[in-house]
C-alpha cells in the first residue's frame, strides 16, 4: 500500500508561483526523502487532489513536472511509480563507482563483460608512457547498484605497474581499493564528457530503450608520482545520472 505523504502543504494563492509548481516542489522533496520508495505507485490523480486539497488539473500538472525530470514515470493503464533517484556526481571529485555507491546507501555490484591481458595499442603506449611491446590489461564491466544496472565502464590498465590481476578479483571488488592496495591509489585525472546514444548492446546492457541517452565520459589517471596508471571510458545512464561542477569566479 501507498503511504501517504508525510506532510501538509502550505500553498499560497497570492504567490506569484503558480499551485501546480508549489505542489511540485514539496512532492519533489517528499520524493527524495526515505519516506519514497523506488517503483512504488502514487495514489491515483482524484485521490491525490483529495489528499493535498487541490484540483485534478493541478495535481496533473505537477505529476507531469515531476515526469519529465526523471523523478516518476507514467504507466499508461497502469498509474504513475516513483523511479529510482537520480546519482549526482561532482565532475571535480576523483571517487571510485563503489565509494559512490555505498556513500549513498546502496550496494555496488559488477559483472565481468570482457578481461584480456595485450599489448598495448599505438595510442595506449603513448598515453601511459609504455613501451612498444608493453601489454595492458583491458576489462570491461556492468556496474549495478542494488543489483539496477546502471553503468559499463571499460579500463586500460598496464600490466607492469598494477602486476597480477584476476577476473574474479574485480567481480565484487572496487578497482580503485585494488589499486590503492598496491600504493597506486589515482589522485588526478582528466576527463572528458559527452552525450551519446544507446546502441542495441547498450540499451540490453543497461535496460533502456534504444536510441536513449547516455552519457559517457573517458579518463586517464595518475597517481601521486605523477605516473599514468588507468585509461579509462564509461557509458551512463542519461535518466539516472548527472553530472555537477561547481563554478567560481576568477581570482583577482
Amino acid at each position: 500500500m501507498f503511504a501517504a505523504p508525510a506532510f501538509r502543504l502550505s500553498l499560497d494563492a497570492g504567490a506569484t508561483t503558480p499551485i501546480y509548481l508549489q505542489v511540485a516542489q514539496e512532492l519533489r522533496r517528499w520524493l527524495k526523502s526515505d519516506a519514497a520508495r523506488a517503483g512504488t505507485a502514487l495514489p491515483s490523480e482524484r485521490d491525490l487532489a483529495q489528499q493535498l486539497g487541490v484540483s485534478r488539473v493541478t495535481v496533473r500538472q505537477a505529476l507531469a513536472l515531476l515526469t519529465t525530470q526523471g523523478l516518476l514515470e507514467r504507466r499508461r493503464g497502469s498509474g504513475t511509480f516513483i523511479l529510482p533517484g537520480r546519482i549526482e556526481h561532482p565532475l571535480g571529485t576523483l571517487t571510485s563507482f563503489s565509494d559512490d555507491m555505498r556513500a549513498r546507501g546502496q550496494m555496488p555490484g559488477a559483472k565481468i563483460l570482457d578481461f584480456s591481458l595485450t599489448r598495448a595499442g599505438p595510442q595506449e603506449a603513448m598515453t601511459l608512457s609504455l613501451g612498444a611491446s608493453s601489454r595492458v590489461y583491458r576489462i570491461r564491466r556492468l556496474r549495478t547498484a542494488d543489483a539496477a544496472p546502471l553503468a559499463v565502464e571499460s579500463s586500460v590498465l598496464p600490466e607492469e605497474r598494477v602486476g597480477e590481476l584476476s577476473p574474479e578479483g574485480l567481480t565484487d571488488a572496487s578497482l580503485y581499493e585494488l589499486l590503492s592496495s598496491r600504493g597506486l591509489l589515482p589522485v588526478r585525472a582528466l576527463r572528458h564528457l559527452r552525450a551519446v546514444n544507446a546502441d542495441q548492446e547498450y540499451a540490453a546492457l543497461l535496460g533502456v530503450r534504444l536510441g536513449a541517452a547516455l552519457l559517457m565520459t573517458e579518463r586517464v589517471s595518475w597517481t601521486a608520482l605523477g605516473v599514468p596508471i588507468e585509461m579509462a571510458s564509461a557509458h551512463y545512464r542519461g535518466d539516472r545520472y548527472d553530472f555537477l561542477m561547481e563554478l567560481l569566479p576568477p581570482e583577482v
